[in-house]
Order: C-alpha cells, then structure tokens, then sequence
C-alpha cells in the first residue's frame, strides 16, 4: 500500500525535527560548562540522533513497503534506558556555582522544543488510521516528554524553584 502524501509529509518534518534537536542539543553541551549540564545535553543529542535514525527508517518503510515500522522495530531501534547516570550536581556543588545565563536560556529553549515536538508528534498521531503509526507516534510523544521532564527538572533545581522547603519533588534518576 502506497503512504499518503500527508504520512511522507509527516515523517519529513519529523527527520528535520529530529535534525534541529540534534543540532541544538550538541550545541548546548558544547557550550555549557558545568560538567553535569553538558552530561544532559550530550545524553539529550544521543537521543535525538537515535530518533533520527528512527524516521529514517520509517522513511524508508514506507517508500519500500507501504508500512509503518512495528512497535518490536521501534523498540529495536530506540535509545536504551538501562542505567541513567546522575544528571544534577549535588546542594552543595550548585550553591557553588553561579550558572550563567546562556545555559538557563538553552534549557528554556530546549524544554519549548520539546513541547513543540510534542504537539506536533501529538497532531501527526491523531492524524493516521494506521495502528503502527499510532504507536510510533506515542513512543515518540513518550520520549519528548521524558527530554521535557529532564530539561525542566535541571532547570527547576538551577534555579531553585524545583523544591518545596529545600526538599526535592520528584527524582529524575528513577526515569527509565
């Protein structure tokens, strides 16, 4: 069966999504200085190069064969969670550190792009009949929420608005 325009359309904005991300992300990392926040972006560009590779393959799929890349073979091809190591400095390696400006602008700048992909991967969901569309769409979505919650949690404990009486909400390193 022959993809739709509006699939292929889809796909090729997700690979310059995925492009931009990985640009961005390997930008940040080279530009920030705290080794813990050049940690997260490098780990945030790992992920958007798998991503790539991901609708590359989904691409080539649908060119080929008509179909959609099953959930095993999104699974196959998606970045692995096994062990995160530690993103976020200690209390006490933060309050020595003044963070400047440019990494908490990235880290705003990297949190509205996930949202934006979010929304458009959310959109492209909605949009297909295919079930393995469906499905890699909302693996997709998972994945961005994920980058939204790490740069937003960095962000929060940066500047110390991620805690409620100097104790920590939430613990990222749980995120699998």
């Amino acid at each position: 069966m022959k993809p739709s325009v509006e699939s292929l359309q889809a796909i090729e904005t997700a690979i310059q999504i995925e492009k931009d991300g990985l640009e961005f992300y390997t930008t940040a990392a080279g530009q920030t200085t705290d080794p813990s926040g050049k940690k997260m972006f490098q780990s945030l560009a790992r992920d958007e190069a798998v991503h790539l590779k991901l609708f590359e393959a989904v691409r080539e799929s649908l060119l080929k064969d008509g179909t959609w890349l099953s959930p095993e073979q999104v699974a196959a091809i998606g970045p692995q969670r096994l062990a995160r190591p530690p993103v976020f400095p200690t209390k006490e390696e933060i309050k020595a550190v003044q963070v400047p400006e440019r990494e908490l602008a990235a880290l705003q700048r990297g949190i509205q792009a996930e949202e934006d992909s979010i929304s458009f991967y959310s959109g492209a969901r909605d949009k297909t009949d295919d079930p393995d569309g469906k499905a890699l769409y909302s693996y997709l979505i998972e994945q961005e929420e994920g980058h939204r919650t790490i740069l937003q949690g960095e962000y929060d404990y940066l500047t110390n608005t991620g805690f409620w009486f100097d104790i920590r909400e939430f613990d990222l390193e749980a995120i699998s």
